[in-house]
């Protein structure tokens, strides 16, 4: 089990990055501004079911790297540090900006979309692969048992506040398009977020 000062550490670090505006808000804002609070929450199931599945294929991809070699998995948390680094970057240089996005119009179709567009976006694993090590250590267990133990934290929260993004999906949206001093802050903390944990990665040995 992680120890109680990496939980925090991983819970704040998630819903920070969770609240920051992305495809994934973009999408579920989208829908539920064109059909309804329903269809908004019917996509942020599905981008929820999409990282579940992100969470147990990195949990399985890691456990079979450990094993083979532990060079790898440390080389793997280096490359992780780095691309964490690269998105520290990106949400800086983009903090600006608004992502917009074309909504769904039905239950089911909102949820199909948020969960392909979730798997199909390799950006996704390369996230939970950069992310969720740091926050592992082969003496607390299965390394593999801890990856889906957080990457299913992870999907919980970001559902969650995919979900209030939906029931809020107007005021939301106007907030986020009209006030770039907002989009700035966010952009600006996802950075800082994003930076910690790369350093994080490429300094401290977390196993």
């Amino acid at each position: 089990m992680l120890d109680p000062a990496s939980f925090w550490l991983f819970l704040a670090g998630a819903l920070v990055l969770n609240v920051t505006p992305g495809p994934d808000m973009a999408f579920t804002l989208a829908s539920a501004s064109r059909a309804g609070a329903r269809v908004g929450l019917a996509a942020a199931a599905g981008v929820g079911v999409g990282s579940l599945v992100w969470a147990l294929l990195t949990a399985v991809g890691l456990a079979a790297l450990l094993e083979a070699s532990q060079a790898a998995y440390a080389v793997l948390r280096m490359v992780g540090g780095l691309y964490l680094l690269y998105l520290a970057w990106r949400a800086f240089k983009t903090r600006h900006e608004f992502k917009d996005a074309d909504g769904a119009r039905g239950l089911t179709a909102a949820f199909r979309s948020g969960l392909i567009t979730n798997l199909f976006n390799p950006k996704v694993g390369l996230f939970f692969l950069a992310f969720l090590p740091g926050f592992t250590n082969e003496a607390a267990g299965p390394v593999w048992l801890q990856i889906l133990a957080l990457g299913a934290l992870f999907s919980v929260s970001g559902t969650l506040v995919l979900a209030g993004v939906a029931l809020g999906a107007g005021a939301v949206r106007g907030r986020l398009a009209n006030s770039a001093r907002l989009r700035s802050m966010f952009g600006a903390i996802a950075a800082a977020m994003f930076g910690a944990l790369g350093a994080r990665l490429l300094i401290i040995d977390g196993r």
